[in-house]
């Protein structure tokens, strides 16, 4: 089959999406066995796809039916219409980031994501994004050290098309004790700290001359970020008075000190 693409359809494909536009193609004869075409009255090149199981390529007896539009060398049909997909790492989390063309007529997206070589994906947000809520997603819900891969669902009256995969890897993380919050406390504060596996752990309140006054945790704990409350009491249960403690962490063989106050 010849190639026949339209120069003027090709240019303005490209600069109405993005470099990935440049990719689609204007084949002019032929008929379609299973692919679908432009909607009636509508100019979104990202909403109109030929069928991946053929190829353009110079030879064969490949055939396309007149007007349509194949997609070539992009991963989906709503790869134009998301002009960029990007994801960050803030603190403990994963930022993910994602723009659409001015035209899109997407009522909301939904967040898709799976961990490593694992290929079965999970929506992990509880209500669909809205448009106008800035096309941005925090992803708490992840550990250092893991593989996680990301896909955006674009959601329109006709139904839900996806994005390309985007993969990030996050760096390991060691042993963390984090600053109680709030400090000062009066009557209460979390203590919060983070193991990079599941392991046994004590956590205990110290006052300044080193006597032990009260344990909040000993056994073990899950991976991750653990939050601890204590309401400024000792093992007896008894309010402490004001002044200086200290929180000790011991995970392992490691140990960690910080210091609280406690303000009544």
């Amino acid at each position: 089959m010849r190639k026949h693409i339209v120069p003027m359809l090709l240019a303005a494909a490209m600069a109405l999406y993005s470099a990935d536009a440049a990719a689609q193609y204007d084949v002019r004869h032929g008929v379609f066995s299973n692919g679908s075409g432009r909607r009636s009255g509508s100019n979104y090149s990202y909403d109109t796809a030929g069928q991946g199981a053929i190829g353009i390529s110079s030879g064969g007896s490949y055939v396309v039916k007149s007007g349509f539009w194949y997609s070539a060398a992009i991963s989906s049909t709503v790869d134009v219409a998301i002009t960029s997909f990007e994801s960050s790492i803030l603190g403990d989390a994963v930022v993910l980031k994602w723009r659409v063309t001015a035209t899109a007529p997407f009522i909301g997206f939904n967040i898709y994501r799976s961990e490593g070589d694992e290929q079965h994906f999970q929506k992990i947000n509880e209500e669909l994004i809205l448009p106008d809520a800035g096309n941005e997603y925090r992803d708490e819900d992840v550990f250092p050290g893991r593989t996680y891969n990301y896909q955006i669902g674009a959601v329109d009256e006709s139904g839900e098309s996806f994005s390309y995969i985007l993969t990030l890897s996050l760096p390991p993380k060691a042993l963390t004790l984090y600053q109680n919050y709030p400090n000062p406390f009066n009557p209460s504060t979390t203590i919060s700290f983070y193991l990079p596996q599941a392991q046994r752990v004590v956590l205990t309140i110290y006052d300044v001359q080193g006597r032990r006054v009260k344990t909040l945790v000993d056994g073990t704990k899950e991976e991750g970020t653990n939050k601890v409350i204590w309401n400024g009491t000792n093992d007896r249960g008894s309010a402490v008075g004001s002044g200086v403690y200290y929180y000790r962490l011991v995970a392992g063989k490691k140990v960690i000190t910080k210091k609280l106050v406690v303000l009544r």
